[in-house]
């Protein structure tokens, strides 16, 4: 692990589903929304950044799996950024309607043989479960740290968190107790 990070703790990645589109199709719910152009693009764009390791963060803790939820809309975001990265997509209907504590408990659930997981969601899931997630006042906290956090106070989008708990069991994984490793939004393709 880079930044500080001790090569046995965890790495959870947090990505708001890409921009979809405002209506579902013909006779379908909101589950059946697909991504619109634009987050089909920056889905992609994450992706290749990603697998390029020059979102500015994280380049040595790739995601190894992605825990997506059911929605069409997080299912193909979550199958362009693993398809770049050549990693398998776990499909989860508790992540369509689940709170934090809902996600918390499936990433308690993982094998602790996989070190770094992408949670592909919704808001105001994602956007909650990032903020629960980060220690107060986390060790090694600086300026840029506190820059990070504010970049929380919106969660668009296509928006991915990359969070170090500090534990190395995910059943260990608790609110309050990560640090924020960095924060990134679109567009990806510049």
């Amino acid at each position: 692990m880079t930044s500080g990070g001790r090569i046995e703790d965890l790495v959870v990645w947090l990505l708001r589903h890409a921009k979809a589109a405002t209506d579902p199709p013909p006779g379908g719910t909101d589950h059946e929304r697909p991504l619109a152009p634009r987050g089909r693009r920056d889905a992609a764009a994450l992706g290749l950044r990603l697998r390029a390791g020059d979102l500015g963060f994280g380049a040595a803790e790739v995601p190894e799996l992605v825990l997506a939820s059911t929605a069409a809309r997080t299912t193909e975001t979550a199958e362009k950024v693993a398809d770049a990265l050549g990693v398998p997509v776990d499909r989860r209907r508790r992540l369509y309607y689940g709170s934090p504590t809902d996600v918390l408990d499936e990433l308690r659930e993982l094998d602790d043989s996989v070190r770094s997981v992408m949670v592909v969601g919704h808001n105001p899931t994602t956007h909650s479960l990032a903020l629960e997630l980060l220690a107060p006042g986390a060790e090694g906290a600086d300026e840029a740290d506190g820059a990070r956090q504010a970049a929380l106070a919106s969660y668009p989008t296509c928006a991915v968190a990359l969070l170090r708990p500090g534990v190395a069991r995910w059943r260990d994984l608790s609110y309050g107790s990560a640090s924020l490793a960095g924060f990134a939004r679109p567009p990806y393709d510049r």
